[in-house]
């Protein structure tokens, strides 16, 4: 399967990661089986070699969410694709295995503990067979919409959870979200609070560049047709992985010129949008941040070796991001 390039680099297109949750097990509800055979001893969100990605911390700070695959794509970033990923990553229990790279990986979710630290990240128990990735959660985490792959092509999807804590089926909203013809890829799906708007990432005809960030409503039970967000978010350029804050003004996404910010109003720019700068991070990507306001999640891309990692930054009293931390 191809990769397609992104405005921090190549993006793994089908890439499905294990979710770390925040909740108790039954609240999370069974890890997919697998033929995991995962060490006992705790595996951090970081690990020193495979992939971490696509995080998205819960509004209330208490489980964050990640991709997670033992194939190492620092390499291959680098080289443009030319080498290729590498299996060197430790397992984590429920995990699928894949010998095809791209269609390993899975979403796993960890809970925050009381001294502040996170918990081993545990598989969020709705992934597929083939790659997970990019989810996120609405409803206090009984809502999940997330990037599932089939083999062949990926689609974005919601399951609800069930009274038992279990995972309902993942429904595909239909063919006008989930749009493949003429090469036309989806990704990056955020839900609004109600779960009434979806936004997403296409290359889709009819935007303003490569990749635009689209919308869709359902206000009767079905998806309308998706619609460009339109200037200035979208631009001749790259757009991807669009957030917003629940609690605030602010929107997030990544742009040609790194993550981009404005005030809102309503689901567009009240002004000129500006870059964001965090200090000990070039390369940032997947922006999440709590309901305060005040603690921003992230990937960083490291230049030098070409791998992820999962951090956070602290809004200052100026009003500027602090200096980027790795979550463990």
């Amino acid at each position: 399967m191809p990769f397609e390039a992104s405005s921090s680099g190549f993006k793994i297109p089908a890439l499905g990661i294990c979710l770390v949750f925040f909740a108790l097990p039954l609240l999370l509800g069974g890890c997919k089986g697998g033929n995991s055979d995962a060490s006992s001893s705790a595996i951090p969100i970081n690990t020193a070699a495979g992939l971490s990605d696509s995080p998205f911390i819960s509004g209330d700070g208490r489980r964050l969410y990640f991709t997670y695959s033992r194939y190492d794509f620092g390499q291959w970033f680098i080289s443009g694709g030319a080498q290729p990923p590498v299996l060197s990553g430790p397992d984590r229990a429920g995990l699928h295995h894949s010998a095809n790279p791209f269609d390993e990986s899975d979403i796993y979710v960890a809970t925050r503990n009381p001294d502040g630290t996170w918990s081993e990240a545990v598989n969020l128990g709705l992934n597929g067979a083939y790659a997970d990735s990019g989810g996120m959660e609405i409803s206090g985490g009984n809502t999940f919409v997330w990037l599932q792959g089939s083999g062949t092509a990926s689609n974005i999807v919601m399951a609800n959870r069930n009274a038992d804590g279990t995972w309902g089926p993942a429904v595909d909203p239909g063919p006008g979200i989930n749009e493949h013809s003429g090469g036309a890829l989806q990704d990056s799906p955020k839900l609004s609070a109600d779960g009434k708007t979806l936004w997403f990432t296409s290359n889709r005809p009819l935007g303003h560049g490569g990749k635009d960030i689209w919308f869709s409503s359902n206000s009767n039970g079905s998806w309308s047709a998706p619609a460009n967000l339109g200037a200035p978010v979208n631009t001749p350029g790259d757009e991807d992985r669009f957030w917003f804050s629940s609690g605030g003004p602010d929107l997030y996404w990544n742009g040609s010129g790194g993550i981009m910010h404005c005030f809102s109003t309503g689901s567009t720019c009240s002004g000129t949008p500006d870059a964001v700068t965090i200090p000990g991070c070039s390369l940032p990507s997947w922006v999440s941040v709590t309901d305060d306001g005040q603690i921003m999640y992230f990937a960083c891309r490291v230049p030098e070796t070409g791998r992820m990692k999962i951090m956070y930054s602290v809004k200052q009293i100026s009003g500027d991001w602090g200096v980027a931390h790795l979550v463990d």
